[in-house]
């Protein structure tokens, strides 16, 4: 800045000092007063007194050289070579000399983005541009007293706080296009549920084999002797390997009464459509049986509990997901409606004249005998059957310590009130169905009387699009239930692993349940109806 001046004070003095001349009021200016940038060219020497050597012909008046000359000397100044301004630094904006400035934004570094300069002001004075020879500086000096290496101010902070705008570097992904991160946590999630369910699986086994320990050591404790499977009773030893029968039995009030009850020795009871109920009976006197019916179809429920027994299947057709059942778990069967058994069943005259077709399908036992015979059924448990039910032997009748228990009623569905009233002279509870009608045998008028009550709470819903409202019964997995016996009662707990595993029955503490001996009527429930059970019902 300051040379600059220096220039513009020396050209002004050297046009006064031509114009005097030429007017030829010129004086004498000692040369060495003269300054050293005046011209391109050497000024010409002159001694005092002399006169000044012209070197303008043509001199014009001293106004029209004022006006022209001017304009021409500051040219011929400007002529004077300059050194090259070099390129501004990226941190100051460029300005054209002796005009006002027209605003530049300044081009953000791709990767480094800094603060944006503000822009001048169209209205104020553009500053003097920078002479080259003010930014031109040693290469090893430090401008502003900063170091090579120093950063622009606020480059640190910049990098601290990087600009949401800026565009990050996109996540790997794997070849469906999904993040990396994603992926490794799916991962880590699937191997902790892996080791979960081992974890689980090997508990579930512990437990199996401590329960079929337990349940080992129940039957050794009984000693040598032979019992039924079924109802624990002593029985010969060609009895105990005897394989029972499994009837489907006809609930519905408008048929009543059932005949060959007496013979059961484990009862089922499972609403199958609507709030209609069926029964199902286990016995291994089926060659004693007289009458015996009415024979209904089967339902999945039932199927399943079949195998658990190793019996022989007695109905008259079924839904698709007990014919289901039948066939994949290999179950033996006496279907009265799908199969040609020439001499199993008969129709009851009276019934199909009075109470419908449906409701006259009879058998005996000489008939089930008969369809054993013509189907070639073993009549011998499978070798290693191991019973679903453990009981005591006759002679011990076992206080569970429960609560009281003397007269339990089961709101089996809207239309099926069950009552199980317990006899203190006998040991046993009565049976009341239908909203307290007596549940009586045909046959005998003989009450059903059992030593050990069941109830079984399951998840039962209708089955969505079936045409006659039937049921699904979710009877894999847990679940609790309660067991009544000599006026008490306990919570117990099934389980069942799978659609091919057998049912386990233990109490709420995992205690194997063991059984009363005698005769046994598991109710299978809505889960919904455990709250509503009463047991120490009033009639």
């Amino acid at each position: 800045m300051a040379n600059r001046l220096f220039r513009k004070a020396a050209a002004a003095l050297t046009a006064v000092w031509m114009l005097l001349s030429s007017a030829g009021c010129a004086t004498e200016v000692p040369l060495d007063e003269l300054p050293a940038e005046t011209t391109g060219t050497e000024a010409p020497l002159t001694e005092p007194g002399a006169e000044p050597e012209e070197k303008i012909e043509d001199s014009t008046p001293a106004t029209e050289a004022s006006v022209e000359f001017l304009p021409a000397e500051t040219e011929s100044f400007e002529t004077v070579p300059a050194e090259p301004e070099p390129e501004p630094e990226e941190s100051e904006p460029e300005s054209e000399p002796e005009s006002e400035p027209e605003p530049v934004e300044p081009e953000p570094e791709p990767e480094e983005p800094e603060t944006e300069s503000a822009e001048p002001d169209p209205g104020t004075e553009a500053p003097d541009p920078i002479d080259a020879e003010d930014t031109e500086k040693p290469a090893d000096a430090e401008p502003d007293g900063k170091s090579e290496d120093s950063e622009p101010e606020g480059k640190e902070k910049s990098e601290e706080q990087a600009d949401p705008d800026e565009e990050k570097e996109p996540e790997e992904t794997n070849i469906a296009g999904v993040k990396m991160s994603e992926v490794l946590l799916l991962r880590e999630r699937d191997e902790a549920r892996k080791k979960a369910e081992k974890a689980e699986k090997a508990e579930q086994e512990k437990k199996e084999a401590a329960r079929l320990a337990a349940e080992a050591a129940i039957r050794n404790a009984r000693g040598t002797g032979a019992y039924s499977y079924f109802d624990g009773i002593t029985c010969s030893p060609e009895q105990q390997q005897k394989r029972p029968v499994a009837i489907m039995l006809n609930n519905l009030k408008l048929q009543l009464p059932q005949y060959g009850l007496d013979y059961g020795q484990i009862f089922f009871e499972c609403v199958t459509e609507g709030s209609i109920t069926r029964l199902m009976m286990l016995t291994t006197n089926y060659e004693s049986l007289g009458t015996v019916g009415s024979i209904r179809s089967s339902r999945e429920i039932f199927a399943d509990f079949v195998p658990d027994f190793d019996a022989i299947y007695v109905h008259a057709g079924g839904s698709p997901g007990a014919y289901a059942t039948i066939m994949n778990r290999g179950i033996d069967s006496l279907d009265g409606a799908n199969m040609y058994l020439p001499s199993t069943y008969f129709r009851d005259q009276w019934r199909l004249n009075n109470i419908g077709y449906e409701h006259s399908l009879m058998t005996n036992g000489a008939g089930i005998v008969s369809g054993i015979q013509f189907k070639g059924y073993r009549t011998q448990l499978r070798a290693g059957f191991t019973p679903t039910f453990n009981f005591y032997d006759e002679n011990t009748n076992n206080v569970i310590g429960g609560a009281a228990a003397e007269h339990v009623r089961v709101y089996s569905t809207p239309i099926q009130t069950v009552d199980f009233v317990y006899n203190a002279w006998t040991g046993q509870y009565v049976r009341y169905h239908y909203n307290g009608i007596a549940h009586v045998d045909g046959n005998s008028g003989t009450q059903i009387a059992v030593k050990n009550v069941i109830l079984l709470f399951m998840d039962i819903g209708v089955i969505p699009g079936d045409e006659k409202s039937r049921v699904a019964v979710s009877n894999v997995g847990t679940g609790t239930g309660y067991y009544m016996t000599n006026g008490q009662w306990r919570q117990i707990a099934w389980s069942r692993s799978s659609s091919t595993d057998s049912m386990h029955y233990s109490y709420a503490d995992g205690t194997p349940l063991i059984l009363n001996a005698g005769k046994t009527f598991v109710c299978v429930v809505e889960k919904s109806v455990a709250n509503s059970v009463e047991f120490n019902h009033q009639w």
